[in-house]
């Protein structure tokens, strides 16, 4: 079908659509009606890849459920709204020819909010709009926004630990991503501190461990004096300093003795004038670590000038 002729005939359907809610005499308008209409344009446009009109056919059917009080509906309807408008704005940014000041975007966002406002504070659904909206962020490069709606998620999820603790590591690498390493730091030991004395899952050590090395990584990375160090961050670099591997974090994280060495003469080498070393450590290192710890060990070795 011809774009244009296509356009054309989807917003005369919606014209039509729109007139048989005007008020006339003695004659209630039937929103029900216009409301599934407005539904069933917004799937055509969709067949039609026509993501802008599909989500303002679904901002229409939104306002239908609104007047018509099915809270349901109006939240589902502008949910769908929302993703429409965001995928047109991906759209747009893969044929690189993105809107001056992101309408597409900031109209998705609109309709997510209103979305979430609709919902008590109990709901779990303003979360998952929260992680949604993030996802997209990312996959888009719009990392300037995203700081914003992962805060709203970890204070939404604070009553269930699990989310809790997942919006915490979203979060955590996103300081890393921007640079904010001090954050970062900050947030892995909330998240150790909350694994401690929440989770019992299996699961517990792996984010134990995670959150020690990234920890490791992270003080070395500031460098911070020691008259700055708090206690808490003083005794993680003192069991590798001390050699203390009995240490009962390690103990709870089930650090591996391999690794307990390896970040030991890491440790050793970056505190030293010598630091030769650090490239073969950086070799031993890459087979046991994440993506974004080695993110962090490249960051490391840049600031020593390796």
């Amino acid at each position: 079908m011809d774009l244009d002729f296509a356009n054309n005939d989807v917003l005369d359907q919606y014209i039509t659509i729109s007139n048989k809610l005007k008020k006339r005499f003695l004659k209630k308008p039937n929103v029900a009606e216009a409301c599934e209409s407005f539904i069933g344009l917004a799937k055509r446009c969709e067949t039609l890849e026509l993501p802008v009109y599909a989500g303002l056919s679904w901002i229409a059917a939104a306002r239908c459920e609104g007047s018509l009080c099915n809270n349901t509906g109006e939240t589902t309807c502008l949910t769908q709204s929302a993703r429409q408008l965001l995928k047109a704005e991906d759209s747009d940014r893969q044929i690189i020819c993105e809107t001056l000041f992101g309408e597409n975007l900031q109209a998705g966002l609109s309709c997510y909010a209103h979305a979430a406002s609709r919902f008590g504070e109990k709901s779990i659904f303003p979360l998952c709009i929260d992680l949604e909206i993030v996802d997209f962020l990312k996959r888009i490069d719009k990392i300037e926004y995203i700081e914003s709606y992962l805060k709203d998620a970890i204070e939404l999820s604070k009553s269930h630990s699990y989310s809790n603790i997942h919006c915490l590591e979203l979060i955590a690498s996103h300081f890393i991503k921007v640079g904010d390493y001090l954050a970062a730091l900050e947030t892995f030991f909330e998240i150790s501190k909350l694994i401690e004395n929440s989770l019992v899952s299996g699961s517990k050590s792996d984010k134990l461990l995670t959150c020690e090395i990234n920890c490791v990584f992270l003080l070395l990375i500031l460098r911070p004096s020691p008259q700055k160090l708090t206690p808490n961050l003083t005794k993680i670099l003192e069991k590798y300093t001390w050699d203390d591997f009995n240490d009962g974090s390690l103990t709870a994280c089930r650090m591996s003795e391999s690794m307990f060495y390896l970040l030991r003469s890491l440790v050793t080498v970056c505190q030293s004038l010598d630091r030769s070393n650090l490239i073969d450590l950086e070799t031993d290192f890459w087979k046991v670590l994440s993506k974004e710890q080695k993110e962090l060990l490249r960051i490391l070795l840049k600031i020593y000038d390796v």
